[in-house]
């Protein structure tokens, strides 16, 4: 296996760090050796419109320098994930793009960069082995909140149905757009969106939200109370969960400290 960079996309810093901490215990728990860490902050709003081909130009650049060093870019959140879907989209089609970040950072080989990056759920899911030793998650109901943009993958490799089998979770795949650009916009605007979307998923009888967007836990959780407010609502139980977290408490040598429970808004009650 190539050696691993963990992309570090800490735009919105304590809600990414407890990202960052848990995906480097479940790779050390599954013996998968993590090199590096880079700091690339993502956000796909609002950061592109104050200088896209900076923005990209510094996206592409990690990736040619992880090849450079015959590495690989672990990327963690599906922000990050997108942000380099979209740089290559708009390096193939526009070919004014192309040639700006051209000029900032230097020719590249664009197609050698397509594989100089790893989704981590795809290595956890090919590492990850259901056991007896383990805990599980039978009995639990689970919404794993999406970006929309990421349906199709999604569905065309069977994740949720992976994650399912693995973890003993019955999941409900909610496909959303993120509002967390609007807490720079429009706070009402924010919290009233993701109370729309915490809500939804809550009615549905769920016992907590999954998801691998760093803005959606940021807006769900770290907004929290300002969302239950906005919504006229007087529960806010049901917590918001990084898949790693979802992961790692499977394993009994883990408790609610280790997964940094105590940093989260909504605490999970689980462990």
């Amino acid at each position: 296996m190539d050696k691993l960079i963990l992309w570090h996309n800490h735009f919105y810093n304590q809600s990414a760090s407890i990202l960052k901490e848990n995906v480097k215990k479940l790779f050390e728990k599954l013996q998968i050796p993590i090199a590096e860490i880079w700091e690339i902050a993502c956000e796909n709003r609002l950061l592109p419109l104050v200088n896209e081909v900076e923005y990209y130009g510094k996206i592409l650049q990690a990736l040619n320098n992880a090849k450079k060093q015959k590495m690989k870019l672990l990327v963690c959140d599906s922000q990050s994930l997108l942000a380099i879907k979209r740089v290559f989209e708009k390096y193939f089609m526009h070919s004014n793009f192309k040639e700006e970040v051209n000029k900032k950072i230097g020719e590249i080989d664009i197609l050698e960069l397509e594989d100089a990056f790893v989704f981590a759920p795809e290595i956890v899911l090919q590492a990850f082995v259901r056991d007896n030793q383990k805990r599980t998650w039978e009995g639990f109901k689970c919404a794993f909140l999406l970006d929309r943009e990421l349906e199709s993958m999604v569905k065309e490799t069977y994740i949720v149905e992976k994650f399912e089998n693995l973890l003993g979770v019955k999941i409900y795949p909610f496909y959303k757009d993120s509002y967390d650009y609007l807490l720079h916009i429009n706070k009402d605007m924010a919290y009233k969106m993701g109370g729309n979307d915490y809500y939804e998923m809550v009615d549905c009888g769920v016992d907590f939200i999954m998801t691998p967007n760093i803005g959606n836990f940021e807006l769900l959780d770290g907004h929290s109370k300002k969302i239950k407010k906005n919504a006229g609502r007087d529960d806010l139980e049901v917590p918001i969960l990084y898949i790693p977290q979802v992961f790692l408490a499977l394993f009994k040598e883990y408790n609610a400290q280790d997964l940094m429970f105590f940093k989260h808004n909504i605490s999970p009650k689980m462990l």
